[in-house]
């Protein structure tokens, strides 16, 4: 059993010398959206939300349709992306904690190989691993994207690259203005999460608009990429850091919390372009993935499992589970969660909580009429799950009939044996990647208030 110290002692990454770029030797980039649900665009089947860019990607390579993320919260996911580990065990499972200087990013090993490393936009990674890229620029306009093609047009030209190029879209707060003409509510599909409402649907079409934006400054990297001749050699990823900033998604395990949307186009590598694959993919794959295709041996430190082979053989499986946790976001929390093929098992330690979105969410149109309707006695028992104590320890969803996880199943005995299953897959997880629950008294205490979302005094 490889437990975490180890891990940290074999911290170990090819050290080949730079070489000249090879046209088998595929470029990256990586665009990650900052609070996009897995299904908020065309690519996904949403009727509404203008994004024809992340459409014609999907057209024009694979859309995953099971794709998970190792954590439904912002820095957290972030780091588990770049150093294909989980988020205990990166050091840095909490919102806002800075990525220790020793853990190793995918940057580090491609740009011993040869590689251009750049990361743009948003960062939230802390300082201590920026020189591992060649060039950390954080910022960049009002969605983070605005310096993505300059970095595209001024790299060495003699080098492949890896881009990570990360937006702030469609992060709460939303202002008017975003793109133009913007989405109204008439555009807006309410999920059976919230209440329907003008308020509601005004909220979740100033979302859709951030999302318009990110879409469109996705579209000007690809036409510059084309512009360079590197299309074909170079696989673009789109993915998101977790769910929608919106109750019972963001911070959550459940489906709207740490499904992802998952778009690869590599023309030089995937065999059926416009293709949909349903085969369980995690966020944690990416980097062991990168590494198989720029011919680079694997980290001693990888947790993930290459899906490099879905692309030429879509129906071979790469892995049976996928596993994410949520630690303190705003809040103290303690929970975690495999999903299956059909099943997620989602197991709470903290259950005497409530399960309150994060503080920026509490503060949001749609939770403050959640509240009101709350307060009336006029919120359906299904949208009640946020306020709702005690919450249970247990929780079993069929997935493929209930995507938002609304119908526990877990005292159901036609489900005990799946159940049983899902239940020891997360304990040996658990204590194979060597995390535990610490006890309520070390987990950190809530940073905010739970009804108003302000921020509480720091306690002494």
């Amino acid at each position: 059993m490889l437990r975490s110290g180890v891990w940290l002692l074999c911290l170990v990454f090819p050290l080949a010398p730079a070489t000249v770029w090879s046209a088998e030797r595929p470029n990256f980039l990586i665009f990650i959206a900052d609070d996009m649900a897995w299904d908020d665009c065309g690519a996904y089947g949403h009727p509404q939300i203008r994004t024809p860019n992340m459409d014609q990607l999907a057209r024009d390579g694979l859309r995953f349709d099971r794709a998970y993320l190792t954590c439904s919260s912002c820095s957290p996911s972030r780091c588990s992306i770049l150093t294909g580990r989980y988020p205990h065990a990166t050091g840095a499972a909490e919102l806002h904690q800075p990525l220790p200087a020793e853990q190793v990013l995918i940057a580090q090993p491609l740009k011993a190989a040869g590689y251009y490393t750049a990361a743009v936009g948003k960062w939230h990674l802390g300082n201590a691993v920026k020189k591992q890229f060649d060039l950390v620029r954080e910022g960049g306009g009002p969605g983070g994207e605005e310096f993505w093609v300059e970095t595209l047009q001024n790299r060495p030209q003699d080098k492949p690259f890896f881009f990570w190029f990360a937006s702030t879209d469609p992060h709460r707060d939303y202002r008017p203005g975003a793109i133009d003409p913007p989405h109204t509510s008439d555009d807006v599909v309410v999920p059976p999460i919230f209440p329907d409402s003008a308020e509601v649907r005004s909220d979740l079409a100033l979302y859709y608009d951030e999302i318009g934006r990110l879409d469109e400054y996705i579209g000007k990297v690809l036409v510059e990429l084309d512009r360079q001749g590197q299309r074909d050699n170079t696989l673009v990823l789109l993915l998101s850091d977790n769910g929608r900033p919106f109750p019972r998604c963001k911070t959550t395990v459940y489906e709207d919390g740490v499904r992802t949307p998952f778009i690869a186009r590599y023309p030089n590598g995937i065999s059926q372009p416009g293709s949909v694959n349903g085969q369980l993919v995690s966020s944690i794959d990416i980097v062991p993935t990168l590494l198989e295709l720029a011919e680079q041996p694997p980290l001693a430190t990888h947790q993930g499992k290459s899906f490099a082979p879905l692309f030429k053989q879509p129906d071979r499986p790469t892995r049976h589970a996928a596993y994410s946790e949520h630690n303190w976001h705003d809040y103290q929390a303690f929970e975690r969660s495999v999903v299956t093929e059909r099943f997620r098992y989602v197991r709470n330690w903290q259950p005497q909580l409530p399960g309150t979105p994060p503080a920026d969410a509490v503060r949001s149109p749609t939770y403050v009429t959640m509240q009101k309707l709350r307060d009336a006695d006029q919120l359906t028992p299904l949208l009640k799950h946020c306020f709702a104590t005690p919450r249970p320890e247990e929780e079993l969803y069929d997935v493929t009939v209930d995507p938002h996880c609304l119908h526990n199943l877990v005292d159901n005995p036609a489900y005990a044996a799946e159940l049983s299953t899902l239940r020891n897959l997360l304990t040996t997880w658990q204590s194979e990647t060597d995390d535990a629950f610490p006890g309520t008294e070390h987990l950190t205490p809530d940073g905010f208030d739970r009804e108003t979302g302000l921020r509480l005094p720091k306690q002494k």
